[in-house]
């Protein structure tokens, strides 16, 4: 879980720049969750998003934030995504990155 502070912005401002800095991945925006998926349902492609545009925070969140659960409640799960946390963490860092590029950039 990582917490980003920024200026206050415009929510579809950060959906509409996901989706052109993302174009291989699926911006889903569905149940008010805002989450970035490498394809359909997987434990280890999916960051979900949460912001709170009018103080400007955002926060990100993985599978592998709550993997301590998995492990206990659903053993192979658990194991499966402790083998896969630097593929989860590289795909964390580079919604960040994201991210960052489209509420910084000046306009």
């Amino acid at each position: 879980m990582r917490s980003l502070n920024f200026k206050p912005f415009s929510k579809d401002e950060l959906i509409n720049g996901l989706k052109k800095t993302f174009p291989q991945y699926k911006i889903q925006t569905s149940f008010g969750a805002l989450q970035v998926r490498t394809s359909g349902f997987t434990l280890t492609g999916n960051v979900k998003i949460n912001a709170k545009p009018e103080i400007g925070k955002v926060t990100t969140e993985t599978a592998s934030d709550s993997a301590l659960l998995y492990l206990i409640f659903c053993f192979p799960i658990g194991i499966y995504m402790y083998m896969k946390k630097e593929r989860i963490k590289k795909l964390e860092n580079e919604v960040i990155e994201g991210i960052q590029k489209i509420l910084v950039e000046d306009k």
